[in-house]
């Protein structure tokens, strides 16, 4: 016979105490490198800008430009530092957590068995810190695709390995 029991929802576990393992904190300097070399461009266009238009516009917004720039510099490096306080992720026996986000926290939970297939990237820059970024790509919609970015090299191996043998 048919039966379709209620479930109690309080009984569900929830993610949202899951305790999160902190990324590494070297990949601040990451973070920190790709926002100078942003900006370094930035200042670069400002700079050659009121070298090259001799227009009377371009010399009065010129400094304007600057102290702007310098204002958003130190807003996105306050920005860098407190949301990398919020990053974290948590294996658990049957799925993978991970949270990012300061003003728009974001937690996203990939089972494993929706994973497909695992990748351990490492940038230039990344290599120089000893850090990987875990990729973990799910089936179905990309939406459930999970980049992990900031773990140690050997941690995103770990895991990575610990994940293929889950799956398969």
């Amino acid at each position: 016979m048919f039966t379709n029991i209620e479930i109690d929802i309080d009984s569900i576990p929830k993610a949202e105490t899951v305790k999160l393992n902190p990324i590494s904190k070297s990949y601040l300097k990451i973070l920190y490198i790709n926002i100078f070399i942003q900006y370094s461009i930035l200042f670069g266009i400002v700079i050659l800008a009121k070298n090259f238009i001799e227009e009377d516009w371009v010399s009065n917004v010129f400094w304007y430009a600057i102290i702007f720039l310098f204002l958003l510099i130190i807003l996105q490096l306050v920005i860098s530092i407190l949301s990398l306080k919020k990053r974290g992720y948590a294996l658990r026996n049957h799925d993978i957590i991970y949270a990012k986000g300061l003003l728009m926290h974001k937690r996203t939970t990939v089972p494993f068995i929706r994973i497909q297939h695992l990748e351990t990237k490492q940038s230039f820059i990344a290599k120089k810190f000893n850090l990987a970024s875990l990729h973990v790509y799910t089936a179905g919609e990309s939406g459930g695709d999970l980049s992990i970015s900031g773990l140690t090299f050997e941690e995103a191996t770990r895991i990575n390995q610990l994940l293929t043998t889950k799956i398969n």
